[in-house]
């Protein structure tokens, strides 16, 4: 899944939405979106679907760049923490929307599914700093690193996974 924040769909990796609210990167950490994701559960589902959920919810991955996580569920709560996380509409006061973009049955293909992901997120980011530095806008990125470092970065963040 991946958190966007309203002008984070034509930019998801600038450090400032169009709209100039900062990106939920800043105080979006793990623990924040679990309790996030309780909070939802148990708005939507009760208490009971709260509980359900309880011991087997999992974050696995949050990159910081690219906003995307990596959420171990139950298999038989599957659905619903699904449907908790695109009801999320706010993280901490700031707008966000949450797309749910692979679920799988092992971490192995969670993996694949998310390095395919953050691969064209961050080519897409880049291309679109080419773009804004031939035109003479010095994009405001705060990453000195070039697309090859910022690609192996990622990989191996989420390669690293505990499986």
């Amino acid at each position: 899944m991946q958190f966007e924040t309203a002008g984070d769909a034509k930019d998801p990796l600038s450090k400032q939405s169009e709209t100039n609210k900062h990106r939920p990167s800043s105080t979006l950490s793990a623990k924040v979106l679990l309790a996030l994701i309780r909070e939802q559960v148990k708005l939507n589902f009760g208490d009971s679907g709260a509980g359900r959920i309880l011991g087997g919810l999992q974050v696995k991955h949050l990159g910081q760049r690219t906003q995307l996580a990596i959420i171990k569920v139950p298999r038989d709560h599957c659905k619903m923490v699904q449907s908790a996380l695109v009801l999320i509409t706010h993280v901490q006061k700031q707008p966000c929307t949450v797309c749910v973009r692979h679920v799988s049955g092992t971490i192995k293909k969670c993996q694949r599914a998310a390095i395919r992901t953050d691969r064209e997120l961050i080519i897409s980011w880049y291309r679109k700093q080419q773009v804004l530095s031939k035109a003479g806008v010095t994009p405001a990125t705060g990453n000195n690193c070039s697309l090859i470092d910022m690609l192996k970065q990622s990989e191996s963040n989420i390669s690293a996974l505990e499986l």
